[in-house]
């Protein structure tokens, strides 16, 4: 049962480590594009992934124009990361608990 529940803490670890590295490159944001610009080439080129062809550009320039909302985006994306890295803290502090506990025979 143990093998179990590590095998799903480790499982769950890895999209959030992901999550946060990806939420982290958003302060960077030159990075942030780079990432944006090989992930949209990830999916069959049938598949569209923006409806729009300057939705990126037209995003920037509403987050340029409305200080508020581009205050409240980063505001959002900084409480991501923080949930997501304390649930990251929660789960290694599982794993290594389960590796330091002794074990009954």
């Amino acid at each position: 049962m143990k093998f179990v529940k590590k095998t799903f803490v480790t499982a769950l670890l890895i999209p959030l480590i992901l999550f946060e590295a990806y939420l982290s490159t958003a302060l960077l944001l030159r990075w942030q594009h780079a990432i944006n610009d090989v992930l949209v080439r990830l999916p069959p080129e049938s598949q569209t992934p923006v409806t729009h062809p300057m939705l990126s550009q037209e995003i920037e320039q509403v987050l340029s124009e409305n200080v508020w909302l581009k205050v409240g985006v980063w505001a959002i994306t900084l409480l991501l990361l923080a949930v997501n890295a304390w649930a990251i803290q929660r789960l290694l502090r599982l794993l290594r608990r389960e590796r330091t506990a002794p074990r009954s025979v």
